[in-house]
């Protein structure tokens, strides 16, 4: 596949798109596609702060640093995310592939770059009223393309795969539940 036909197959196509990345070929094609979503909604976002008037909070001359470090960061993140996907799989399910799982989570983000160009257009028409509503339909969009690419890249079923892709932050949150209920009965006077 081209990379137009990926970017085409994503958006209309994401079963048989994300099943024929998980082979994991495209992985630049892809980490290049992540890092234009992300620097591309960086910029329209801070087009928007600055319309918004929060210009002021990026000081002048810093635009790289911003975009260099927000592309580091997204781009850990991503890693980190597939490494415990990859982790979650092998364990749970005798299933490894993580340059697919890395090529299908990086192409999964590709249809945010919808989103802020939309919020853009939105608050300079003084609509900002459905820039959630944009928000939410683009997560969840995104995040159903993530649980088709987990599992495409693991060869699983789509309950598992949906238990895969919640558990960590499901034990995330607990771990912070049990450290702040840990913190609350070891200070003096508070009752639960």
């Amino acid at each position: 596949m081209t990379g137009t036909e990926i970017l085409y197959g994503i958006v209309f196509q994401p079963l048989a798109t994300l099943r024929y990345l998980s082979s994991g070929q495209p992985l630049i094609m892809a980490l290049t596609a992540f890092a234009v979503t992300v620097l591309g909604n960086m910029l329209v976002n801070l087009g928007i702060n600055m319309h918004g008037g929060l210009g002021g909070a990026l000081p002048q001359g810093y635009i790289g640093v911003y975009l260099g470090l927000g592309l580091v960061f997204a781009l850990a993140a991503l890693a980190a995310a597939t490494a415990i996907y990859a982790l979650l799989g092998e364990l749970l399910f005798q299933q490894a592939n993580g340059r697919g799982l890395l090529t299908c989570l990086a192409f999964a983000f590709v249809p945010g770059i919808l989103v802020s160009p939309l919020q853009y257009a939105l608050s300079l028409l003084n609509i900002d009223t459905f820039n959630v509503g944009i928000s939410l339909l683009a997560f969840i969009w995104i995040v159903v393309l993530q649980i088709i690419g987990i599992r495409e890249a693991l060869l699983i079923q789509s309950s598992q795969a949906f238990l895969l892709f919640i558990l960590p932050g499901a034990v995330f949150f607990m771990l912070l539940l049990i450290t702040l209920l840990s913190l609350a009965s070891l200070l003096p006077g508070m009752m639960i």
